[in-house]
């Protein structure tokens, strides 16, 4: 029968049979299914010892439902058993996650580092089966000790009168939650990620931070999203919406995966995706903000809400820039082509193409991002002065996005081998030069505005800077910006001319 299952499987997924059949050893087994039994009987015991005695004087504990005279006459069971099975609610969620991306990172850098991983490329299994069959496969053991620990979680859930909808909820978000850091997991290795631990290291630090943020309400309170309300009341509500952000998100890091897969050398997204990826992210942003369009609120709390999505979209279009930026060979390439083409091809190809810089790319998302929050200030209940502050400050940032990308574009044309470090190092000073100019001269930004609207807190400088200032600080970023471009087209340029006349010449392209 075992055989039999085995066929089927290997019919529809003959890369998740490879894993099993690598992982499923007497031995694993074993120890996967013990560790689970020892992890559980550990914690069952110490929960026994935590049971009041009801002949014990002086007992005042926890789980003493009624006491009288320093004695336990009854035990909340109840309780008892609901932090019986809130430990479970902390340890399967640390196990599969960190556990799961730590397993898939390091077993795709093995393969890397053997070369199997360029045989199973090579493969005429879709790109879908072999990274299904990975997930699926490679952390299989981890699955089967969660499994082994599902019955004792049941219980304890039962006993403690949790809806049973409350739970399979939870085991969705937890399904989800896998999909999702365990396909972020795997682009990160075929990106070149092989540090297993940073991996699981930066999950478990997102997921403790994420499930304390969940038990006490009381740091943000309810949950607000365009006009659905998530608090304690509807946790259900809220597990069904990160389960949906977790689909959402799961997809887009597929299209990488696809992408990046099959093509190693693959932009993560194209440029048409990254359209699309920009407006779902501050689409999302925006509704948090939307419910808070009160003439109640005060002016601080809009701009904090401004500045907040400003440094978010900040971190997004630096992402933006690794994963649309082309290789060197390719930029040289197309650069060969842009010295022959009209403007137009030219232009259409900055905007679509895969193979072209991607400062472009980068300015039509950083606009998308403004004309999507330009109406939410222009509905704030303010003065159109604290209007015009921040609409401000969205072309300021508009802008900066543009020259980080410029930046970097110019550092990935380098012939140097450690080009992307360059690009990295040169972007990190062009943010971080600013505000150390700042922090030596006191950071006021009621003494010395104009410097902040040199910086990425340009946000803070505008409410204290007059109109010349903000005039001429924005004259300096379009300089600047314009001197960048100048240079990276100047660059293009004369590689196209270098790429034109090897290759006429019958020499390698450098």
């Amino acid at each position: 029968m075992t055989h039999h299952l085995m066929d089927r499987l290997g019919e529809w997924n003959p890369q998740f049979v490879r894993e099993l059949k690598g992982r499923l050893t007497g031995r694993n087994v074993t120890f996967a299914v013990g560790l689970s039994v020892l992890t559980q009987l550990v914690i069952f015991f110490i929960f026994i010892n935590q049971i009041p005695s009801l002949d014990n004087q002086y007992y005042s504990g926890h789980y003493c439902l009624v006491e009288q005279d320093y004695y336990c006459l009854a035990v909340d069971w109840i309780e008892w058993w609901k932090d019986l099975n809130y430990v479970f609610y902390w340890i399967f969620p640390l196990a599969l996650l960190s556990g799961g991306v730590y397993l898939l990172i390091a077993d795709l850098a093995r393969e890397e580092r053997r070369g199997t991983l360029s045989f199973i490329r090579v493969s005429p299994q879709s790109s879908q089966s072999i990274l299904i069959g990975k997930l699926l496969g490679v952390p299989v053991l981890i699955y089967l000790a969660v499994a082994v620990a599902l019955p004792m979680d049941a219980i304890s859930a039962t006993f403690a009168q949790i809806p049973l909808l409350e739970v399979f909820s939870f085991y969705l978000l937890l399904a989800a939650l896998c999909g999702l850091f365990y396909s972020a997991a795997v682009l990160f290795a075929l990106m070149g990620g092989q540090q297993a631990f940073v991996g699981a290291g930066i999950t478990l630090g997102m997921l403790w931070f994420g499930m304390h943020l969940q038990s006490d309400y009381s740091y943000w309170g309810p949950l607000q999203w365009f006009d659905f309300t998530f608090n304690q009341d509807n946790l259900l509500n809220l597990q069904l919406f990160a389960v949906g952000n977790c689909a959402i998100w799961t997809y887009w890091i597929w299209q990488g995966l696809h992408r990046r897969f099959r093509n190693p050398t693959a932009t993560i997204i194209n440029k048409k995706q990254s359209y699309a990826f920009v407006f779902c992210w501050n689409f999302l942003l925006l509704g948090f903000v939307t419910p808070s369009v009160d003439s109640g609120v005060s002016a601080y709390r809009w701009f904090t809400s401004l500045g907040l999505i400003a440094t978010l979209n900040l971190f997004l279009f630096l992402g933006l820039i690794a994963a649309l930026s082309p290789p060197r060979q390719t930029l040289l390439d197309w650069a060969r082509y842009a010295h022959q083409a009209n403007r137009q091809s030219v232009l259409q190809d900055l905007i679509w193409g895969e193979k072209s810089p991607a400062p472009v790319a980068i300015a039509i998302g950083a606009i998308i991002t403004a004309l999507m929050f330009i109406p939410w200030v222009l509905l704030w209940p303010l003065e159109m002065s604290s209007k015009l502050q921040a609409i401000s400050a969205i072309g300021f940032y508009v802008i900066l996005s543009a020259i980080y990308a410029v930046l970097a574009q110019i550092m990935l044309l380098l012939k140097s081998k450690k080009r992307a470090l360059w690009a990295t190092s040169v972007v990190a000073a062009a943010i971080g030069v600013p505000l150390l100019i700042l922090a030596l001269f006191g950071g006021q930004p009621e003494t010395i505005p104009e410097l902040f609207l040199l910086s990425i807190l340009s946000l803070v400088g505008l409410e204290y800077a007059t109109t010349t200032p903000i005039f001429m600080a924005f004259l300096t970023h379009l300089a600047i910006l314009a001197g960048l471009s100048f240079k990276l087209r100047q660059q293009l340029n004369l590689a196209g001319e270098s790429a034109t006349k090897a290759l006429l010449m019958g020499r390698k392209v450098n």
